[in-house]
């Protein structure tokens, strides 16, 4: 099963709700602080984070932030004793997975967390794919680079060629070094995967 987290720091509040988890067959975890959770918990592993908005110290919303910025693939749900329209728009646009005010609706809790419990899995496959086109990227020289990026603005070779003062078959040997490094073999494909890790970003 996926870790579950509870940050809040009213120790009623986690008491409620982990009492409330147990009962549906989950082993949550409780923290008072944003940042006793950051020292215990991996956050570059899988996990589902229900996380407090108003907290002394780093709030939910900093803490939600944070795992944002460190492209963590843990879906947080955020959580809040007064919650408003705006704060929740906000979350979500952060990219929290939803918005609940307390007292926590234990149905559409569980259906939520069933719901992070695949988008965490998605982010670290996504964290994965990421990191691999990294590496391929990290692989070509500067103007293998330059290359890849004129095909994929859709130019012939020959304006490529003469754009970069470089002759057409030297073009076409950086070109293909480009598809044999990113593990391609047509430019359809070339877009295809970097499209994707785009779309993974946003």
């Amino acid at each position: 099963m996926t870790n579950l987290y509870l940050v809040d720091d009213d120790q009623a509040v986690l008491d409620s709700l982990t009492w409330m988890l147990n009962g549906l067959g989950y082993q949550p975890k409780g923290y008072l602080s944003a940042d006793s959770f950051l020292k215990e918990v991996a956050i570059d592993q899988e996990g589902i984070a229900i996380l407090d908005v108003q907290m002394p110290g780093m709030d939910g919303s900093a803490l939600l932030n944070h795992l944002t910025k460190c492209q963590s693939p843990i879906a947080a749900i955020m959580l809040s004793g007064h919650g408003n329209i705006a704060m929740a728009v906000q979350a979500i646009q952060k990219g929290a997975l939803d918005f609940l005010e307390k007292p926590v609706d234990g149905d559409k809790l569980v259906s939520l967390l069933e719901q992070a419990a695949q988008q965490t899995k998605l982010n670290v496959k996504r964290k994965i794919e990421r990191d691999e086109l990294a590496m391929k990227i990290a692989t070509l020289t500067n103007r293998e680079r330059e290359v890849m990026d004129k095909v994929l603005e859709g130019k012939l070779n020959k304006v490529i060629a003469v754009e970069l003062n470089i002759a057409q078959r030297t073009l076409e040997l950086h070109r293909q070094k480009v598809m044999q490094k990113m593990q391609v073999s047509n430019v359809a494909e070339l877009a295809f995967l970097m499209g994707k890790n785009l779309d993974a970003q946003t």
